[in-house]
C-alpha cells in the first residue's frame, strides 16, 4: 500500500466504518465523518479521536413516522443532515490526500479539497440518481400505485457532485453502466467487502432435512422487488417451503400487508427487524436468500449472506451480478420475474449438491475478498489517477 492519507464522510455509517478500520490500520485513515453515535461503532477498533460523529439531526427522523405525509418533515431533516457532515468533513482536508464523500454529503469538501490540489472522490452506492428516480417510478405505474419522486434538492444536488468529482467510486459494473448511459466515464469499480465478523456459518448448526427455508432480508419495499418473491413463492411447489422475511416496513407498508395477509397459507413468515446475531442465525437456517430488487448498488446484506455460506438468488440490478455469476455461489435472475424466481428456487429444492457447491463457493470467495483487498483496490486506482494528472 502507498502512504495516501484518506477522509471520508456519510450520512450515517453504511460501509464506511469497514473501510475506516483497515485504513488506520495502516496509518491511511485522516477522519471517519458520520452521521451515526459513537455506540454503534463500538465492534470497529477504530480510536475516538479518528471519528466524528454528528447524529442529533439524523437522529430526529426516527422519532417521525416515514409516510408519504411526512416525507417533506424527513426530507429536510435529511438536508441539514447532509449539509451538517458536509461542514464537519470540510475541517480535515489539510491533513488528507483523498476525500471520499458518499453522495450528498460530500459537495462543498469536495470542491475545496480540490482547491487545494487534492482528490475528490463522490462514491455512489447505488445507481445514477435519475436512473434510480426513473426506474422506480415506471415500477410504481406498472403496480398502479403513487409514486413519491426523489426530491429534486437532492437530485441537484447529486448531479453537482459527479460534475466536481475527480472520480465516481461506485460498488457495481451495474451501477457504473447507469453511469455510462448518461455519458459520464470517471466512475471507477470496487465490489464491497466480505462480512465475516458478523456473518459466518455457526458450527453443529443442523438445518431441518426436510424444510426448504427461504430467506429475504431488506426494506419492505418496491424497490426491493420483495412482491416478486412472494408471487414466486406462492407458486413454488414444495412440502415444507417456508419464507421468512426480515425488515423494516416503509411507505409501501398496506402493499405488503395485504400481499402477506393473501399468502398466509403459503408458510410466509414477517418477523421486522432484527440484530446480526439473529440475522446471521436464520441465515444458517436458510436453504437460500433471495434478493430481487428493481434497484441497488451493492446490497451488503447479499455480502453477508455469502459470508454466512448462504446460497443467494439476486436479481442483476443488485449489484452482486459479478460475484455471484463469477464465484458461482447462487444464481443471477432478471427484474420483475417471479417465474423464474420460481424456477430458479426449485433447481436448489431439488439438487441438494448444487446447494452444498453454492454455499462452498460463497465461503470460498468471503475468505479471499475482504475490505483489505478493498483498499488495495481503491489505492491502485487513486495511485492511477495521481500519475495521469
Amino acid at each position: 500500500m502507498n502512504n495516501f492519507k484518506y477522509l471520508l464522510s456519510n450520512s450515517r455509517k453504511f460501509h464506511h466504518p469497514e473501510v475506516a478500520e483497515i485504513l488506520y490500520k495502516h496509518n491511511k485513515l485522516t477522519k471517519l465523518v458520520c452521521g451515526s453515535p459513537l455506540f454503534k461503532l463500538k465492534d470497529y477498533s477504530l480510536p475516538k479521536d479518528l471519528i466524528d460523529t454528528s447524529y442529533l439531526i439524523n437522529a430526529l427522523r426516527y422519532f417521525i413516522p416515514n409516510t408519504s405525509k411526512t416525507k417533506f418533515v424527513h426530507d429536510y431533516l435529511n438536508i441539514l443532515n447532509v449539509k451538517n457532515i458536509d461542514r464537519h468533513a470540510s475541517k480535515y482536508i489539510y491533513k488528507t490526500d483523498v476525500y471520499i464523500g458518499l453522495s450528498k454529503t460530500g459537495l462543498e469538501t469536495g470542491k475545496l479539497i480540490k482547491k487545494h490540489n487534492k482528490i475528490y472522490v463522490c462514491e455512489r452506492s447505488s445507481s445514477h440518481i435519475i436512473f434510480q428516480n426513473e426506474i422506480l417510478s415506471e415500477e410504481y405505474n406498472h403496480l398502479g400505485l403513487n409514486y413519491t419522486p426523489i426530491n429534486s434538492w437532492f437530485i441537484e444536488r447529486e448531479l453537482e457532485e459527479y460534475d466536481n468529482a475527480d472520480i465516481i467510486l461506485v460498488p457495481s459494473n451495474f451501477v457504473e453502466n447507469t453511469f455510462l448511459k448518461y455519458n459520464i466515464n470517471k466512475s471507477r469499480v470496487i465490489n464491497f467487502g466480505s462480512y465475516l465478523n458478523n456473518f459466518y456459518p455457526i458450527k453443529n448448526f443442523n438445518k431441518i432435512d426436510n424444510d426448504f427455508n427461504i430467506l429475504f432480508v431488506g426494506q419492505l419495499s418496491i424497490r426491493k422487488g420483495l412482491h416478486y418473491l412472494i408471487e414466486a413463492f406462492s407458486k413454488f411447489k414444495h412440502p415444507s417451503k417456508k419464507l421468512y422475511i426480515i425488515g423494516p416496513e416503509t411507505d409501501d407498508k398496506f402493499f405488503f400487508r395485504n400481499l402477506i395477509n393473501k399468502n398466509l397459507e403459503n408458510n410466509i413468515f414477517y418477523l421486522g427487524t432484527k440484530t446480526h446475531k439473529e440475522i446471521n442465525n436464520f441465515l444458517n437456517k436458510s436453504n437460500v436468500f433471495v434478493l430481487p430488487s428493481i434497484e441497488e448498488g451493492m446490497a451488503t446484506v447479499t455480502l453477508q449472506a455469502i459470508s454466512a455460506g448462504c446460497p443467494v438468488i439476486v436479481s442483476e440490478n443488485t449489484g452482486a451480478l459479478e460475484i455471484v455469476k463469477k464465484n458461482k455461489c447462487g444464481f443471477v435472475v432478471p427484474i420483475r420475474n417471479s417465474e423464474i424466481i420460481k424456477d430458479k428456487l426449485s433447481e436448489i429444492a431439488d439438487n441438494k449438491n448444487l446447494e452444498k457447491e453454492f454455499a462452498a463457493n460463497a465461503l470460498k470467495f468471503s475468505n479471499e475478498y475482504t475490505w483489505y483487498d478493498y483498499v488495495k483496490m481503491l489505492d491502485n486506482i487513486i495511485e492511477k489517477f495521481k500519475n495521469k494528472i
